[in-house]
């Protein structure tokens, strides 16, 4: 950790629930030279966006923050738990629904480090984003609840730990993309756009293995300035390449907490690669300007 006031350390969960037609995404966020924690908590259920999100002073439970709570278990598994209050993002009356989430995420693919996917120059480059950066996926079984509904949860989602300093004004652009097939085989794309170059990283994944992800090539489409689709192609370091098209089924526009000139797209994506359909979240920050 250095004296910055941006170093971050943070984790991040995602699920999508193809069956109960919910998705939830989650991240707690540590700046303890600002003596700064942050959460946020989104479920989409339907065409219904709930979220909350809060920040607080630091303190050295770093994986706790307003409710929300991850916890490893030592055998790679984590439960994850909330309770407390979602607000309707789509209402002005800002109505609390209590809540709450009880789910345990279990990992498929080994740990990926991004080190592995990217040179000297690539890591110098992204250096102001995260210079630590580790994904996996995995399978989510627990419940959640909506206010009075309640949701048995069968779900596969993406989980990411990061730590370094985190300049949201530093890149132009970043995507970042996930899906899983079936519950045994998946992928992450991350594409950094700085102004002296892009990043790209990620991983083919399975229970066996990770195939690194050097190289991406891709085409967005946008409908009213949001991403609603794309096309792509992953180079892996093992020489083979991925081929993917992604269609945005909902998603859920998110103001960036320390940067009024960024916005945070969240959707819900489905792909195909080889002729199989798979689920998972697309995200996408975006300038206020490419968005209008």
């Amino acid at each position: 950790m250095n004296g910055d006031p941006e170093w971050n350390r943070s984790l991040y969960f995602n699920l999508h629930d193809e069956k109960n037609d919910l998705t939830a995404f989650m991240r707690i966020g540590n700046k303890p030279n600002k003596g700064e924690k942050s959460m946020f908590l989104f479920v989409i259920k339907g065409k219904q966006v709930f979220g909350m999100r809060n920040a607080v002073a630091y303190d050295s439970k770093e994986r706790e923050c307003s409710g929300l709570e991850f916890s490893e278990n030592g055998d790679g598994t984590w439960h994850i738990a909330y309770r407390g209050p979602f607000f309707d993002m789509a209402s002005q009356e800002k109505v609390p629904l209590m809540s709450s989430m009880d789910v345990e995420w279990k990992p498929v693919n080994p740990l990926m480090d991004y080190h592995d996917c990217v040179d000297a120059k690539g890591a110098e480059m992204s250096s102001k984003t995260v210079s630590e950066h580790f994904e996996q996926f995995g399978v989510v079984s627990g419940r959640i609840s909506l206010g009075d509904a309640t949701y048995d949860i069968d779900a596969t989602g993406e989980r990411d730990f990061s730590e370094g300093v985190r300049d949201w004004g530093s890149p132009k652009m970043w995507m970042w993309l996930n899906s899983v097939y079936g519950k045994e085989s998946g992928f992450n794309a991350t594409k950094l756009c700085t102004q002296v170059g892009d990043v790209d990283a990620g991983y083919f994944g399975t229970a066996e293995g990770n195939d690194p992800v050097v190289g991406i090539e891709i085409d967005l489409s946008y409908d009213k300035g949001i991403p609603s689709g794309y096309r792509m192609k992953m180079h892996g370091k093992s020489g083979k390449d991925y081929a993917v098209d992604g269609k945005v089924l909902a998603h859920a526009v998110l103001p960036m907490q320390g940067s009024k000139d960024m916005l945070l797209v969240e959707t819900i994506s489905e792909t195909v690669m080889d002729g199989r359909k798979g689920r998972g979240i697309a995200e996408f920050l975006v300038t206020v300007e490419h968005k209008d």
